[in-house]
């Protein structure tokens, strides 16, 4: 199981979270990559996202975190890979709100974005799949928007994945998302990161 040698790579007793130390992150990423239950996959993903972000901004184990489980994509089930890519997408857009002693341990926002891009090549093939499941899609759309607004290399790429995608039959809104995040590739001088 790649996710365990991911996992084995951190000294998450060492990690610090909003609500302590990270020692339960690798058997709250275990138990999602093997979920069935979408109800169940909620719960994982909210718990991870409540330890990992707060309205101060990220805290230092979110780079970890999401190195694991853009590691754990492939393995997870549907009802984890759904929620590991929303909550892959709530970690990339997170940005330091409050000031640094509100911070827990040492956070760089463009490395947890580094580690987030790790999975690049499987948020494309998502958007890719002809049936990928639509909560998937949304969250691979924010993930691209996010990551190829810091990252101008992945821009082209990003933009291609996105004019394919077929969204006729599924949410009109998805639609409009997918427009608007054109919108922001294409002509991203409006607002530089």
């Amino acid at each position: 199981m790649q996710v365990d040698d991911e996992i084995a790579r951190f000294d998450w007793a060492g990690i610090r979270t909003y609500v302590g130390y990270a020692e339960m992150v690798p058997h709250a990423v275990r138990s999602l990559v093997t979920v069935t239950d979408a109800k169940e996959a909620t719960r994982l993903g909210t718990w991870i996202e409540r330890i990992l972000l707060s309205v101060a901004g990220p805290c230092e184990g979110c780079t970890p975190v999401a190195t694991v489980l853009v590691a754990a994509l492939p393995e997870m089930t549907p009802a984890g890979h759904t929620v590991a890519l929303e909550l892959l997408a709530i970690i990339a857009a997170a940005e330091i709100t409050g000031p640094a002693h509100e911070q827990i341990g040492r956070v760089d926002a463009g490395e947890i974005r580094r580690a987030v891009a790790g999975g690049v090549s499987h948020y494309l093939a998502v958007l890719r799949a002809p049936d990928a499941a639509a909560a998937s899609l949304y969250s691979c759309v924010d993930l691209m928007d996010v990551l190829a607004f810091h990252d101008p290399d992945l821009r082209p790429e990003a933009i291609a994945a996105l004019e394919a995608l077929q969204t006729g039959g599924r949410a009109p809104d998805l639609a409009v998302l997918v427009r608007n995040t054109l919108v922001d590739l294409i002509n991203p001088a409006n607002d530089q990161p």
